[in-house]
């Protein structure tokens, strides 16, 4: 039996790195509550809010075993035949 880990992505490294046109690429792959797409600048504001909540990292994707600080915690993956080779 193995474990499945989930991705994450830093909050750190983008906030350092990134310029505006960066951010703006990186909105494309957000939705805001309403299935707006945010600006660029909006989504660079949240990485800057999950900073001061103390995030470390946040998930690519849904996992409900994640911690903002270390990330995905794993997950048990199931038997299979191949597992018994």
């Amino acid at each position: 039996m193995g474990t499945i880990v989930h991705m994450c992505q830093s909050i750190t490294g983008p906030l350092a790195t990134f310029k505006a046109s960066d951010w703006n690429r990186m909105a494309k792959a957000f939705t805001n509550d309403d299935g707006s797409r945010p600006t660029g600048e909006q989504v660079r504001q949240w990485f800057v809010d999950q900073l001061a909540m103390g995030h470390e990292v946040i998930p690519l994707g849904d996992c409900d075993n994640f911690d903002y600080k270390k990330g995905c915690l794993g997950h048990p993956k199931p038997n299979t035949e191949e597992d018994a080779r």
